[in-house]
């Protein structure tokens, strides 16, 4: 014998999975027949009218059928998501692309191509920000002449993340002097944090003897510079091209909303970075205030990786209808894959 709370659920359940499917409105008859519960037409609109009546459901015009609202699917993410089976086609497919991308060894470039391939495998933005790199562990550094007194920097740290500079100094530089300085510098620096680095580094470089002073002095003086691992290479976006073509985004005012929310990386970064520390491996946001609606009302599903202490993320962004469930696998599935590349380094 099924509650009225399980018949309930079952309605609901079954209406969203309809209309993430097919994008129309559920009427009574096709509930009735793919719910399971063997109830009449009649009894499952009474259910839908008391669920249309608590702000669960929405009719979108006279004798339609019924669609979920903001509020059902959170109730649907929150209670009802069910789980998604490892060998179907579709997700097959997009662990294989995801997987594609551990053959990529710089940091930046996997978390730049893993946005990518969120958005290619969802038809959504995707999304990856890396996690700060404050306390990571600097492991070596090069310089390279490209001609003239022109310099590039390469700062390696220890999972994974390079990052170049170029240096400007007012003299050519022999190459046994600039291999020698790098090898000093990364031999004085070797093993301390970033932050510890940006702190201290006139200190440990101090009585320095050998290499080559002018070049010292200028990463000194750029130190700020150099050592900054926060920023644009931190946050990767893609994807803007595939979400427009949703209906949802058909409206002119809907469409610009979304490219100016796209053209303002920092703020969206700043959006996402406060959703880093939920608890739950994967998290799904529908609607709200801010980046989340109204007018397209948006929602995001985002799963957190971590290096070491540090944290990082993963997500797709889209709009209210998307296939939640496979979404959130897919996300799962990728912040798990991120977290072993950083955990290679």
């Amino acid at each position: 014998m099924v509650n009225l709370k399980e018949r309930r659920e079952r309605v609901i359940e079954t209406i969203v999975s309809s209309f993430l499917e097919t994008a129309e409105p559920v009427g009574s008859s096709y509930v009735a027949a793919a719910c399971g519960l063997g109830l009449s037409p009649a009894t499952i609109r009474h259910i839908m009218k008391e669920l249309e009546d608590e702000g669960y459901l929405a009719q979108p015009y006279t004798s339609a059928g019924r669609i979920p609202t903001v509020k059902c699917y959170r109730y649907y993410v929150s209670h009802l998501l069910p789980g998604v089976d490892s060998s179907d086609a579709d997700f097959r497919d997009a662990k294989l692309l995801v997987e594609r991308v551990l053959r990529e060894n710089d940091a930046t470039m996997f978390l730049s191509h893993i946005a990518k391939v969120l958005s290619e495998v969802t038809d959504l933005i995707g999304v990856s920000i890396s996690p700060s790199f404050e306390q990571a562990l600097f492991d070596r550094l090069e310089i390279v002449n490209m001609g003239g007194s022109r310099y590039l920097l390469v700062i390696s740290l220890n999972n994974g993340l390079v990052k170049t500079i170029h240096l400007t100094v007012d003299k050519i530089i022999p190459r046994t002097k600039i291999d020698e300085t790098a090898r000093l510098l990364s031999a004085r620096l070797h093993g301390l944090t970033v932050a510890e680095i940006k702190t201290s580094i006139d200190i440990r470089l101090r009585g320095l003897s050998g290499g080559d002073k002018s070049l010292c002095n200028v990463i000194l003086n750029k130190r700020d510079e150099i050592f900054d691992f926060t920023g644009d290479t931190d946050f990767h976006i893609a994807g803007l091209s595939r979400l427009l073509v949703h209906p949802e985004f058909a409206p002119f005012g809907h469409t610009l909303k979304m490219i100016d929310l796209y053209e303002h990386k920092s703020e969206l970064a700043q959006a996402l970075n406060l959703t880093i520390h939920d608890n739950s491996d994967v998290n799904i946001y529908i609607g709200g205030s801010d980046f989340w609606g109204p007018k397209p009302i948006l929602s995001m599903i985002s799963g957190v990786f971590r290096s070491g202490s540090e944290q990082g993320l993963v997500a797709v962004i889209g709009p209210l209808r998307v296939h939640y469930p496979r979404l959130a696998a897919i996300v799962r599935y990728t912040a798990e894959i991120t977290a072993d590349f950083f955990s290679k380094y």
